[in-house]
């Protein structure tokens, strides 16, 4: 009889035990995050640090997927408007603009301890995730946009990497050649990414904003990219495709994977980018070096080029604002952000740039090759106007007549005053 007893003991203690442990599991909060886009790299580091969130916050579990870049208006738009989505997100910090003010981010500041995480990062990178007197994320992974310069093919030519347009368009003919002898080029000296309608827009604007042209005004109701400045600029492009043959002649169908592989068989000079090229670079071509400079200026700006605006692109994490979960999606996002984390990107080629000060001012900073060229760009560059309509009128508007402007369909003149008459009817809600 006893034995009975504490048979039947045992199992209702053992059936305790299991119900609690389920209803611990069940308990437990699940939040979703979506990853949009990032190199192996990256992708495998979130993995770890969000297994090293779960173990640290017992009480939390997330889901991770990963998402294409190229979609994430699109996935977005498709759940948040159906009050749907991820707990937390990757996106470009121009997007705290078009979804921040659609009421789809939740706006970080209202978190308690908000002013003490701010402390955490470089100001003026944090304010890119501002939309009027809203944060709508914290800042990722810092990018600035710059030249980089194939150094064996420059120095067999015997020219230094170019500061002003007239050596940039220089140094592109020079770079321009028939190699083998067979009568055909083979070699040029600059390569566009023209199959990526976002991506080239953000290699061309680079030039506008070095050159003085604005994209919009302060107020943010005028679009301004048609100015002379901004002419000057996709001219100098026009000649250099039309005049000069000195830029690839197939680049409208070229990606990253395209210009990559033509740039490490030395079949390009030049190309502009960001921070993720050298990784790229190392990857197909282990040990091909490159100059990392700004982009050139105008001639007659050679006096300000120190300080000189190229375009600023920020990534951010940000919180989806119907999550039934606030508070543990701003601990996981704090996780992913903090100044610990933030020292991957010093210590490992994740594709882009630190953003806490304590990163990059720490000892390990100071050995990175490119750091510092990129350190100063980010210091003065210019991010996208902070429209809602911005990111859409730069892929949808801005590169299409932009690039018939270069092919030689439109003059520069008339390309962005038709694009910038169609942008304008974006912003004031006529189209």
């Amino acid at each position: 009889m006893k034995r009975v007893t504490v048979n039947a003991a045992l199992a209702a203690l053992l059936g305790a035990i299991l119900t609690l442990s389920c209803g611990r599991k069940d308990e437990a909060v699940e939040l979703h995050d979506w990853n949009f886009g990032g190199k192996p790299r990256l992708i495998e580091w979130l993995r770890h640090r969000v297994d090293a969130f779960e173990s640290t916050h017992r009480g939390i579990r997330v889901v991770q997927s990963q998402k294409s870049w190229n979609m994430i208006r699109e996935l977005l738009y498709a759940d948040f408007s159906v009050g749907t989505g991820p707990d937390v997100v990757n996106t470009h910090a121009n997007y705290a603009a078009e979804f921040g003010g659609a009421g789809y981010y939740y706006p970080l500041n209202t978190f308690p301890d908000f002013e003490e995480v701010r402390k955490w990062f470089v100001p003026h990178l944090l304010e890119s995730t501002r939309y009027k007197e809203n944060y709508y994320g914290l800042p990722s992974s810092g990018i600035a946009f710059v030249l980089v310069c194939n150094k064996e093919l420059f120095d067999r030519e015997g020219i230094a990497p170019p500061r002003t347009w007239s050596e940039f368009r220089e140094a592109a003919r020079r770079l321009t050649k028939d190699t083998d002898g067979d009568g055909t080029v083979d070699q040029y000296g600059l390569v566009l990414l023209g199959g990526d309608k976002g991506g080239f827009a953000y290699r061309l604007v680079p030039f506008f904003f070095k050159a003085g042209a604005e994209i919009m005004s302060d107020d943010l109701k005028t679009v301004l990219f048609n100015s002379p400045a901004a002419v000057s600029a996709l001219q100098l492009i026009a000649d250099m495709y039309q005049v000069d043959h000195s830029i690839t002649p197939g680049f409208l169908a070229y990606t990253l994977t395209e210009i990559n592989d033509l740039f490490c068989s030395n079949k390009v000079a030049m190309s502009i980018e960001g921070p993720w090229f050298r990784g790229m670079v190392d990857d197909k071509s282990p040990g091909k070096t490159f100059y990392t400079v700004p982009v050139p200026v105008p001639d007659e700006r050679i006096a300000g080029c120190d300080t000189a605006p190229t375009l600023q692109d920020m990534v951010m994490y940000s919180i989806n604002a119907r999550t039934q979960h606030p508070e543990q999606a701003w601990e996981l996002v704090k996780y992913l952000r903090n100044e610990e984390a933030d020292m991957a990107w010093i210590r490992e080629d994740l594709g882009a740039v630190a953003t806490t000060r304590r990163a990059l001012e720490s000892p390990e900073a100071k050995t990175l090759a490119d750091l510092p060229i990129y350190i100063h760009e980010l210091k003065h560059a210019k991010p996208w106007p902070p429209h809602p309509s911005m990111i859409a009128i730069a892929s949808d508007v801005f590169t299409p007549y932009t690039q018939k402007a270069i092919v030689g369909e439109l003059s520069p003149r008339e390309a962005l005053d038709q694009a910038a008459r169609e942008a304008q009817e974006m912003i004031e809600g006529k189209k």
